[in-house]
């Protein structure tokens, strides 16, 4: 994964957890907003684990994959 994808999922992460207590709040909908609160976990645990295999895969021009 790349940088921009990795951030683009830590800002909609951020904003579908944002959403989900703003939609608990107005409306009461606790399931969709758990629903959401899953979908956020989900992409940050996304995240974390292409950052961890980013470091597996070593610095660049040593193997790494694609280059």
């Amino acid at each position: 994964m790349n940088d921009d994808l990795l951030a683009r999922l830590q800002s909609e992460s951020t904003s579908l957890r944002t959403r989900a207590i703003e939609i608990d709040k107005a409306s009461g909908a606790s399931d969709t907003a758990m629903l959401m609160q899953g979908l956020a976990t989900a992409m940050e645990a996304i995240r974390a684990l292409a950052a961890t295999a980013g470091r597996l895969d070593g610095p660049s021009g040593l193997g790494k994959s694609g280059d």
